[in-house]
């Protein structure tokens, strides 16, 4: 599966449910209200739905080139500091061609924005590069050079190799964790249905997995095959980090997780996926509770 389709699922899982509510454990956003003219520049961008080349003609405030071939232009600046790597944001993007041809997006999926964590390698490197160089707010254009892209690989149809792309985001907000201590950020972005497994331990609990690090974009994808992960509570057959999120999970609950080394893979590592002390970034979904 090409990394775009990938991105489109793996975001796809993400409800965003991310207003902030009573509970403790909900994400919370602060969204700020546009102005008129950051509004009248967003409602061009999304009633474009074809093609992107022209776009920010007269629009760039600011520009930034970078050694690695980079670019970043501003068409509205947000406030505050740079977005970190293990950071979460929600973005609204567009990927389009340097023909202007648009390729990808959230609005494909009907979502005015999707969950991003940075460092993680959800996309190619030129998205992680770039977004810790942005903050809350901005809105902008970023030329990938192709070595930052998919390099000499092609998704046949619809971007041919050795192509640059060019990612049109908006950052809309930085979204806290519902949980960080003890080596595990975790951010639900869905609530489940029914009781925790920690209720009747008796049970078995599966769900999806797509799993990346800082330095491979694709450990382990469970719904290519579809074949979700079992997990039953006593048993070891999957990292100790895990094991804590998923004792107290739900039916239909949505998660992004990074782990710490010690919370994962350790010392050791997972064959040539995952290296020794490395963190690792899970994206998942719970399909079912049910009594083994």
């Amino acid at each position: 599966m090409n990394k775009f389709i990938l991105c489109i699922l793996l975001f796809s899982l993400a409800s965003c449910h991310t207003t902030t509510a009573k509970k403790k454990d909900t994400p919370k956003k602060v969204i700020e209200k546009p102005s008129k003219e950051s509004a009248k520049i967003e409602s061009e961008f999304q009633s474009t739905k074809d093609n992107l080349k022209s776009f920010e003609k007269g629009k760039v405030a600011d520009m930034k080139s970078f050694p690695n071939g980079l670019v970043i232009k501003w068409i509205l600046k947000g406030k505050g500091r740079k977005l970190k790597k293990g950071e979460m944001a929600l973005i609204d993007y567009r990927l389009a061609l340097p023909d202007g041809k648009i390729v990808d997006g959230n609005n494909r999926i009907n979502m005015p924005f999707i969950p991003f964590v940075i460092g993680y390698n959800m996309q190619t490197p030129g998205w992680d590069l770039a977004l810790q160089e942005l903050t809350p707010g901005d809105f902008v254009k970023i030329e990938i050079p192709a070595e930052l892209a998919l390099g000499s690989k092609e998704i046949k149809g619809v971007i041919p190799a050795n192509s640059p792309n060019w990612l049109y985001v908006k950052v809309v907000a930085l979204v806290t964790p519902s949980i960080n201590s003890d080596g595990i950020t975790s951010w639900k972005v869905k609530d489940g249905e029914g009781v925790p497994l920690a209720k009747n331990p008796e049970q078995e609990i599966s769900f999806h997995a797509m799993v990346s690090t800082e330095s491979k974009s694709s450990v382990m994808n469970t719904r290519l095959g579809n074949y979700p992960i079992k997990y039953s509570p006593g048993q070891k057959t999957i990292v100790p980090g895990l094991r804590k999120i998923m004792k107290n999970a739900k039916k239909g609950e949505r998660y992004f997780i990074i782990l710490d080394a010690p919370q994962a893979y350790g010392s050791r590592g997972y064959a040539d996926l995952v290296k020794p002390n490395e963190q690792v970034l899970y994206n998942i979904e719970v399909m079912d509770i049910r009594a083994m």
